[in-house]
């Protein structure tokens, strides 16, 4: 009578030496898409040098006593060493082009992964905070919302700004010298204290050290410490075809609102310059405004805390960049990309 346990395990034995196979197999695959050229070069001077610890590859790989295609000869399990010097470069040459194929599989690896969204775009964007913070009572004053710590374009920014009403007013919002020129939405509500500009631009994108997506001009109404906060909701998309948030921590700025009333004259003279630098210059001429006069339902909520990337994220993200450096090595070694 046969053992039913052992057919039961017969399956399971075959499964896991098949995904060991395919494990080790994606293994050496790797390691020959990186090392494997310098192996078959070194390769003829192993045997030059340590003649008895060379191994002929088909030797090894075929059955005894059939014949080897590169010695010519024989297969003895007992000696795998190549004899002829021109048996010595066809093994050289076979790492050679196996090597060249796993680049070219790592390559398309790394494609696929990349149109799945992996390697994921580091979040390195950030708002500027401002150097002056103190202002006087009824003082218009601009908040430019500048990013800077781009390390790839971006065509999508919305920035949701917080503050307490009872200390300030938004004035206005002004998309001029924007990078962008696509603006959807601009909300302004000092009944809750809340502000948004929404905007962007089409492929390819923004790409910059510094760059202005617009400048909110605040009133103080009120003497105090005042706190302006980006809230969670701000976000800076990359052009990347999967609109990755590359924005860090939403930072906080904060000023300063003294007792000190604006006079009648200079009050005359900012609120002239306003008008003519600010409310008459709105837009520049490439800008599409779409904005809608709907308010911004749930605006002030943060958004829903991330949860922790799962055990295969991590290794598709792992895999991604191993494909990055192997390539990218060896562009640099031919120089087709710079340093």
């Amino acid at each position: 009578m046969s053992n039913p346990k052992l057919i039961t395990l017969n399956p399971l034995r075959a499964l896991f030496g098949f995904v060991g196979i395919i494990i080790i197999s994606w293994i050496f695959l790797h390691l020959l898409a990186f090392l494997g050229v310098f192996l078959a070069l070194a390769y003829p001077m192993w045997w030059l040098f340590f003649p008895q610890l060379t191994t002929c590859i088909p030797c090894h790989a075929l059955t005894p006593g059939s014949t080897c295609p590169f010695c010519h000869r024989a297969i003895d399990k007992n000696n795998l060493r190549p004899t002829l010097l021109s048996a010595v470069f066809k093994n050289a040459l076979l790492i050679f082009f196996v090597s060249i194929v796993s680049i070219g599989v790592v390559y398309l690896e790394s494609r696929l992964l990349m149109q799945l969204g992996y390697p994921s775009t580091p979040k390195t964007a950030e708002f500027v905070i401002p150097p002056k913070g103190q202002y006087r009572l009824e003082e218009i004053f601009p908040l430019k919302l500048e990013i800077i710590g781009l390390t790839t374009p971006i065509n999508a920014v919305q920035t949701d700004l917080s503050f307490d009403p009872r200390k300030l007013q938004v004035v206005d919002i002004s998309t001029q010298d924007s990078f962008a020129n696509i603006f959807i939405q601009k909300e302004i509500d000092n009944e809750r204290g809340y502000a948004r500009l929404t905007g962007g631009l089409p492929n390819p994108g923004y790409f910059s050290d510094r760059g202005l997506f617009g400048t909110v001009y605040f009133k103080g109404i009120q003497p105090g410490i005042v706190t302006v906060d980006y809230l969670d909701t701000s976000l800076v998309l990359a052009n990347d075809s999967h609109g990755t948030n590359i924005l860090k921590d939403p930072p906080s700025v904060s000023y300063l609102i003294t007792p000190e009333k604006v006079s009648q004259a200079d009050n005359q003279l900012q609120t002239a310059l306003f008008s003519d630098q600010v409310l008459g210059a709105k837009t520049q001429s490439d800008q599409l405004i779409f904005y809608s006069d709907s308010p911004v339902l749930g605006a002030k909520t943060s958004q829903a805390p991330t949860s922790p990337p799962s055990f295969l994220t991590r290794c598709l993200e792992f895999l991604s960049r191993l494909n990055d450096l192997i390539l990218r090595f060896w562009a640099r070694l031919f120089h087709i990309l710079p340093d």
